[in-house]
């Protein structure tokens, strides 16, 4: 019974970590969106109560349909083989693979949208190593090499799951890439409800605000989270312990070795300079008053021509 408090229920909320993540997306493209302080806002919001209620129905209905428990161990618990072996024939099951499949195909246009719009704001405002290449900008005002720098990053932590010559394991390398990505946008996602929380009565909050309700919603968050993150470093199964005389590296749980390694880069990254260069957002144009269109500002120390931000949609 203990074994179920402490893992078997901390894993099952994972369902819902899994599903509720991505919603950032409207504050990372903020700097190309009208009225962002409301509509950013907003954005988030929205997609925070329809995953909860779409998502909801989701995990109901794979959950529901997971009757062949012997099929769903031999595939080790993927989703696919819930489809397959579930009261429904070949063709249903491929259409409902297809449909997540192209579901996944948008999460990932829209991860990849995000982190190099994030990408780029770190290097602009110069807060990351080789800023001066990451801020570039394309003609069509696409950040390219932030989209580049950004999609070769998750190829190569993709890399470290990649199963062994002529073994056959678990997905390992989705589940861990699944589980680094949720570990990564959560900690974004905590570090400023831990900060707002922690400055108290004392934060300006702007134009869209919770009120006072943040008092018990930000440390219920910050618990939450702290959590989670705990759990999605477990290992997946008995031969990812390193401990144990049947340890197999291509079982084992590579999530907590990236996080640590990229939070040591991010830490060296902040006291051999980023420290030094990094003095808040920078800005490159500024209104000559309202309604009067905007002008260049010409930054100290800065390339010869400014980083400017990607095209307002």
């Amino acid at each position: 019974m203990s074994m179920y408090w402490w893992f078997i229920l901390p894993a099952g909320f994972l369902l819902t970590m899994y599903t509720i993540t991505g919603y950032d997306a409207s504050a990372h493209v903020s700097e190309e969106t009208q009225e962002a302080e409301q509509a950013a806002a907003k954005g988030v919001w929205q997609s925070v109560a329809s995953s909860a209620l779409i998502g909801w129905f989701v995990l109901l209905a794979i959950t529901f349909s997971a009757t062949d428990v012997k099929a769903v161990n031999d595939a080790f618990g993927t989703s696919l083989s819930v489809f397959t072996s579930a009261d429904m024939n070949q063709n249903w099951a491929e259409i409902v693979i297809a449909i997540a499949v192209i579901g996944q195909l948008f999460c990932g246009m829209a991860c990849v949208t995000s982190s190099s719009r994030t990408f780029f704001a770190f290097a602009r405002d110069r807060a990351i190593p080789g800023w001066r290449l990451w801020s570039r900008v394309g003609a069509k005002g696409v950040p390219t090499m932030a989209v580049i720098g950004s999609s070769a990053a998750a190829f190569l932590i993709a890399l470290t799951g990649l199963p062994g010559k002529g073994t056959i394991v678990p997905p390992v390398a989705l589940i861990a890439v699944t589980s680094i990505g949720t570990i990564g946008l959560y900690i974004a996602y905590v570090a400023p409800v831990y900060l707002r929380w922690r400055q108290g009565a004392s934060f300006q909050q702007g134009s869209w605000n919770l009120g006072n309700k943040w008092r018990w919603m930000n440390p219920i968050a910050v618990v939450f989270v702290l959590i989670m993150l705990v759990v999605l470093c477990f290992p997946f199964f008995s031969t990812g312990v390193p401990w144990e005389d049947d340890f197999d590296w291509n079982a084992f749980n590579f999530t907590p070795l990236v996080l640590g390694v990229t939070l040591l880069g991010i830490w060296l990254a902040w006291i051999f300079g980023a420290n030094k260069r990094y003095t808040g957002p920078i800005r490159t144009i500024e209104f000559e008053g309202e309604g009067m269109g905007i002008k260049e500002i010409d930054e100290p120390d800065s390339p010869s021509e400014p980083p400017a931000a990607p095209a307002t949609t």
